[in-house]
């Protein structure tokens, strides 16, 4: 993906369905049994009204996390839902689930728990990808946008294209993602520092055009950061909106923590199936 993988936006979501007889340790049966019983013991005794609320927002999540199961099922490891560190996450965030509701990306959170499953994971993105489960109930969708539009535009190229037109579905795609972000972001980006997904240096000023120079080296190996702009205006110009609101929003000052860039990549994985949150969380 991006530099190393080559991506294109899915039109549709497609789950992935484990064919034949799949010897998994631990059944899928066993785990939706789990994820009740968590949610049975965590709200035993509400009031109707909020008993109710409860439930429903669980059964939403339940829906979304069956969904990114079955969609990744074969890049999980079954067997760690009998480890207790997993029980611990999965009743967090239906924790969160209940108590929040739709007022957090419940999608991101099931995807984000299911990020934490897989097979070949490293021990740092086990570790940051625990991190992220507990913070993306706090992130607002603002929020999430910000992170995704600057790991996108900063740290994200495609690998192989003559020409970077031939980027443009997909700039499309994630100019669609980023929209309606507002004009003062001072107290989101300090929220944001506190919760360790970014950090702020008010002393530098990223160029977004240098880091596309950087990004697609084969294509701008030989011009300066002026005329990279001036060719992305003319032949993508979904990546020159995408400069724009970087520019306006002065996100220059941003970095983003691994957390920051593990729930970007996350939410772009909705849309771009085949990112290795590896490539950059290493």
């Amino acid at each position: 993906m991006f530099e190393k993988q080559k991506l294109e936006a899915k039109e549709g979501s497609t789950a992935i369905q484990a064919g034949g007889n799949v010897s998994i340790g631990i059944s899928y049966k066993d785990v939706k049994e789990i994820v009740y019983d968590l949610f049975k013991q965590n709200f035993p005794e509400l009031l109707k009204e909020a008993q109710n609320q409860a439930q429903g927002n669980f059964e939403e999540y339940d829906k979304r996390l069956d969904e990114a199961i079955k969609r990744r099922i074969e890049e999980i490891d079954f067997n760690k839902f009998k480890e207790p560190n997993t029980q611990y996450l999965l009743n967090s965030s239906i924790n969160h689930a209940a108590r929040k509701g739709k007022t957090i990306d419940l999608g991101l959170l099931s995807e984000t728990l299911v990020a934490s499953l897989g097979k070949d994971n490293t021990e740092i993105l086990n570790i940051v990808s625990e991190q992220a489960l507990e913070t993306i109930p706090k992130l607002t969708s603002v929020q999430i946008k910000i992170l995704t539009l600057v790991h996108y535009l900063i740290h994200s190229g495609f690998g192989g294209i003559p020409n970077i037109s031939f980027a443009e579905k997909n700039n499309a795609v994630v100019h669609s993602m980023v929209q309606e972000i507002p004009e003062n972001l001072f107290s989101h980006l300090n929220y944001m520092s506190s919760l360790g997904v970014l950090s702020l240096n008010q002393f530098q000023g990223i160029n977004p055009y240098d880091s596309i120079k950087e990004q697609y080296q084969t294509l701008y190996k030989d011009i300066n950061a002026d005329q990279v702009k001036s060719d992305i205006e003319e032949n993508s110009p979904s990546l020159a909106k995408l400069a724009q609101i970087y520019e306006e929003k002065q996100l220059r000052i941003v970095n983003l923590t691994p957390v920051g860039m593990l729930i970007a990549l996350i939410n772009m994985r909705r849309i771009f199936p085949v990112i290795d949150y590896k490539i950059w969380i290493k």
